[in-house]
């Protein structure tokens, strides 16, 4: 049996100068939208303080905690990939590069994959229109987990193109692109959580297409992956995943709201869809789309959605053979987002976006060129290459937004917080305990020991956190975080015998608060 495509005849040419455009465009744009500061959302911290402890030889460990007590909480895949360069450098920067040229390797690896299945010109000019996208771009440039994702889920699918490709010439068991199409898909998995979902699209395309045997050697080998780590988070008394907890939550940040019923559950999960549908992807997929995200969809919203999914479906169908492939890792992705319990906008769909923006892009192009064809016959050809024009008109204003974002200097409640973490590293103990909104930022900047504060509305029971962690300060932030507001603020204005200004840093000021432990615990003991 041929895994070609009939019309998509075996390519001699090189593909060196079609690799050169994308390196020049992922270069240019990734230049163009480039943050060099720590993005404050707390996971960039987070996956630096892992790499770092990895670096060091201590393993996968929460550095902050006193006793560096290991951790599983968040999967390992990503600060592994970034430890070897954190043993040469301390540098976020070069980090924020690292993930620049895995954006430019995922590309790369989607060209070389799609021009196998599609014209060469519309497999350049398919990824090129992805690499426009201002949403991928900006989780590229603020150190997080999404670039290396999309890396290896892009690797995954030209591994899945060679597999099936050289199949007849050998058994699935002997065949070597089987092995590492197992690994590079579970190192996925590694990487974020929602890898689950290219494992589903791997194994549905398996069976699809007959490989019975392959789709159940396939999910064991997925297994034996994952193993190892399941296996040391057992052995570490780790427990299971956290993200279970928050998908069963009310409220990730509010969790005394409890965890939902099913019928909350099926509930929640079909406003997402709606949301998803109506929202993020017309928001995403064709960014120059501004959408209200608190407004009720309207009409022209759904018609809007359902359109582009129609076209990217069609965009999907044009690639024949991974029709199945791309239509079911796609409906596991946004079906899993659908399942999370915190408001999502277009956030979690991010790295699915490239492969959205390829349907999107080689289903329009495939219309015109059908409409063109039927109105002025085959002699009119049409160059997808012309699409790259109308694609950088419409991309240009949010990239432009994200470069600006990027080059704003950082606000005054940011730079008083990063202010005090540095006038800790400075004048206290390593050994310092340091309670804040963000502690795995504090300490990237702070070095000393760090923690959170209970997130509760019981003023006694947040103080009693306090002393089992056995905080020395306490900052007291004014950027903007409602649990600031709702839990730590209050308990401290309850009790501010125990809590002495140490510190004020910029205006508006953030705090640096001396802790007194002994009369906390005398007054309201612990646990």
């Amino acid at each position: 049996m041929n895994n070609r495509t009939p019309n998509s005849p075996e390519r001699t040419q090189s593909v060196r100068p079609y690799i050169a455009a994308i390196a020049a465009v992922c270069a240019a744009l990734f230049a163009y939208t480039f943050k060099p500061t720590l993005d404050m959302n707390g996971d960039t911290s987070q996956y630096y303080i892992y790499a770092t402890s990895l670096a060091q030889g201590e393993g996968y460990t929460e550095l902050g905690t006193p006793g560096h007590p290991a951790s599983n909480g968040f999967p390992p895949g990503y600060p592994l990939l970034m430890a070897p360069l954190r043993v040469l450098t301390d540098s976020i920067v070069a980090q924020k590069i690292w993930n620049g040229l895995m954006l430019f390797g995922a590309a790369a690896l989607l060209f070389l994959f799609l021009r196998r299945v599609v014209p060469q010109s519309l497999a350049l000019t398919a990824v090129i229109v992805a690499s426009l996208n201002y949403r991928v771009l900006q989780f590229a440039t603020i150190m997080m987990s999404e670039t290396s994702y999309l890396l290896f889920t892009a690797l995954a699918i030209y591994l899945l193109y060679l597999f099936d490709r050289s199949a007849e010439n050998r058994k699935w068991w002997r065949n070597p692109y089987f092995y590492l199409l197992i690994l590079t898909a579970g190192y996925g998995y590694m990487i974020r959580t929602q890898g689950i979902t290219l494992i589903a699209g791997i194994t549905l395309w398996l069976l699809c297409v007959r490989k019975w045997r392959t789709a159940i050697g396939f999910v064991a080998g997925f297994l034996l992956t994952t193993l190892p780590w399941a296996v040391r988070n057992r052995l570490a008394g780790l427990g299971g995943s956290r993200y279970l907890d928050q998908l069963l939550a009310v409220n990730v940040w509010q969790p005394e709201q409890g965890t939902v019923s099913l019928g909350e559950m099926i509930d929640r999960g079909l406003k997402t869809l709606q949301m998803l549908i109506t929202k993020a992807i017309p928001n995403t997929v064709t960014p120059y789309l501004k959408v209200d995200y608190d407004a009720v969809s309207t009409f022209g919203e759904w018609a809007v959605g359902l359109t582009l999914i129609a076209l990217i479906l069609f965009g999907f169908w044009r690639i024949r053979r991974y029709f199945w492939f791309f239509a079911a890792y796609s409906a596991a992705v946004l079906g899993i987002i659908c399942l999370w319990s915190a408001p999502s906008g277009n956030r979690y769909i991010t790295t699915l976006v490239p492969l959205l923006e390829i349907g999107l892009t080689i289903g329009v192009c495939t219309l015109i060129e059908m409409g063109l064809r039927k109105r002025f016959g085959a002699k009119s050809a049409f160059s997808p290459l012309w699409l790259l024009i109308p694609a950088a008109l419409l991309a240009g204003p949010r990239l432009a937004a994200v470069a600006e974002e990027s080059r704003k200097p950082m606000p005054p409640q940011l730079a008083g917080f990063i202010d005090a973490a540095e006038t800790v590293r400075r004048r206290l103990p390593a050994q310092t305990v340091v309670c804040s909104r963000k502690p795995s930022v504090f300490y990237v900047y702070a070095q000393c020991h760090v923690c959170n504060f209970r997130y509760t509305e019981d003023d006694e029971s947040l103080i009693r956190g306090l002393v089992d962690s056995e905080v020395d300060y306490v900052v007291l932030d004014q950027m903007g975080y409602a649990a600031t507001g709702r839990y730590l603020y209050p308990a401290i204005c309850k009790h501010p015998e125990l809590f002495e200004v140490a510190g004020a840093f910029r205006v508006p000021p953030t705090y640096l608060l001396r802790f007194d432990r002994k009369t906390a615990a005398l007054k309201f003991g612990s646990k």
